[in-house]
């Protein structure tokens, strides 16, 4: 084989060896945690989470962090970064700056009690809808605030109604008196004060000694009276039932 010959068959080794070694480069899937994902516990305390990371975060300009506008409950959510999945809670929100000329939409991953990724509104480059459709989330907030507001008569009281042992109990209740009443037939047959009330649970105690605990998520009210147990089914109603 002439010198010639054998350069041109190194070059054509060589050509080949290169083309195949990129065909595996790009058949060569993302790395993927998918088989150990995590997403952690659910964060009841996001708002405390976020706003204590947000109070220990430096900015160039200050935020107003007792006017954080948080957007809908966390939900699960994986993106991926770097060629790698990330696995958390989502939280969306809107926050101020001090000098109320900016209002910021920032993303939040929570994981395990921590936050694990951030971003935001920078003033140049907006957060991209794929973390936070902050618009949309902010409409669908208010359509959510009109319509609890359209459950309200004109004394500021909702209406429950629950469903429990084959029974149907009425009850009517008011956040802004911390009120729980119970009616039947028209008539008030118990007058409960509500001692804690959040976004999660209402718990109040009657002045018959009973103690009533309602998860607002599951719309499930536990009765205790006389050492027994009463499990209901309840749903907010814009109709009174006598």
């Amino acid at each position: 084989m002439t010198t010639s010959s054998l350069i041109k068959s190194v070059r054509y080794c060589s050509v080949i060896i290169f083309a195949a070694l990129l065909s595996a480069c790009a058949s060569t899937p993302p790395v993927s945690t998918a088989g150990s994902v995590s997403f952690g516990a659910y964060p009841d305390n996001y708002k405390e989470l976020v706003t204590g990371y947000l109070a220990k975060k430096p900015t160039r300009t200050p935020l107003d962090l007792t006017r954080i506008q948080f957007l809908k409950e966390p939900n699960k959510f994986i993106f991926s970064q770097n060629n790698r999945e990330k696995f958390g809670y989502r939280v969306c929100a809107q926050v101020p700056t001090q000098n109320a000329v900016e209002l910021r939409s920032h993303f939040f991953l929570v994981n395990d009690g921590k936050v694990t990724e951030h971003l935001h509104d920078s003033g140049l480059i907006r957060l991209s809808s794929k973390f936070c459709n902050v618009q949309m989330m902010a409409i669908e907030q208010r359509e959510a605030v009109i319509a609890e507001k359209e459950q309200l008569d004109e004394h500021g009281f909702k209406y429950i109604v629950c469903h429990g042992d084959g029974q149907e109990s009425f009850y009517a209740f008011s956040p802004t008196k911390n009120k729980l009443i119970q009616k039947h037939d028209a008539n008030v047959v118990a007058n409960y004060d509500i001692s804690e009330l959040s976004e999660s649970y209402i718990v109040a105690n009657g002045d018959d000694g009973a103690r009533m605990t309602v998860n607002r998520i599951s719309g499930t009210m536990l009765k205790h009276h006389n050492g027994q147990e009463q499990t209901s089914s309840c749903e907010l109603t814009s109709q009174q039932r006598f």
